[in-house]
C-alpha cells in the first residue's frame, strides 16, 4: 500500500492521510481510526471487510547469502541459517513442500516482519517471506525467491472499518474506491 499512497494523495489532496502502524488491533472508538488494514479470515463482528488481497509465504534471501552459492532444493535450505517469523511455522512450509522434518527449526526468531525482512536483506539467513511484505525487495534484487512453492494460507488482508462510517465520504474514496482498485505491477 505505501508504494501507492502519493498516487492517492495526488488524486485527492483534500484527503489527509494518518497512517499508524502497530502489531495490535485498532480500537476504532479509542485510537481515532477510520478504516484498518488486518489480517484474517475477514469475520470482525460489526466491521465491514473489503478483501484486499490473498497472502503465501516462502523462502526468500538476500542474493549474497552464502558467497552467492543459494541453495537450490528444501533439503538444501536446511543447512543455512533459517530466520524464523514466531507467527509462521517453517515446519508449515516443509511440509506444504513435501519435506517432512523430524528436528526442531533452530534461529533467529523475529515477532516483527519488517525486522526479519531486513534481516534477510542484510544476508543474515533464510526467511519465510510473505508476497505482500517481499515483493517490493524481490522487484529491486534486494531478496531472491528461492522456492516457486508457495505455503497458500486462509487468511487475507481485509480493510475493515465501522458500519457507522460508511458515508463518510473520505472513507469511502480511500477505502471502497482506492484501497480495492488492483496494484498495477512495477
Amino acid at each position: 500500500m505505501v508504494p501507492r499512497l502519493s498516487r492517492f494523495t495526488v488524486r485527492f489532496p483534500h484527503i489527509n492521510l494518518h497512517i499508524k502502524t502497530g502489531q495490535s488491533l485498532a480500537n476504532f472508538k479509542s485510537d481515532g481510526v477510520d478504516i484498518a488494514i488486518r489480517f484474517g479470515t475477514g469475520d470482525w463482528k460489526g466491521l465491514p471487510a473489503i478483501k484486499l488481497l490473498d497472502e503465501e509465504f516462502f523462502p526468500v534471501c538476500s542474493p549474497g547469502l552464502n558467497g552467492g552459492r543459494l541453495p537450490k532444493d528444501p533439503a538444501s535450505m536446511l543447512s543455512q541459517p533459517l530466520l524464523i517469523d514466531r507467527n509462521l511455522s517453517w515446519h508449515a512450509w516443509f511440509k506444504s513442500a513435501g519435506l517432512k522434518l523430524d528436528r526442531d527449526i533452530a534461529g533467529t526468531s523475529f515477532t516483527d516482519t519488517n525486522a526479519l525482512m531486513e534481516a534477510a536483506v542484510m544476508g543474515q539467513g533464510i526467511a519465510l517471506g510473505r508476497l505482500s511484505v517481499a515483493r517490493s525487495d524481490i522487484l529491486a534484487g534486494k531478496l531472491v525467491r528461492l522456492s516457486e512453492h508457495s505455503l497458500r494460507v486462509a487468511y487475507c488482508h481485509y480493510a475493515v472499518y465501522p458500519i457507522a462510517s460508511e458515508s463518510n465520504p473520505a472513507l469511502v474514496l480511500f477505502g471502497t474506491g482506492w484501497l480495492k482498485r488492483p496494484v498495477a505491477p512495477s
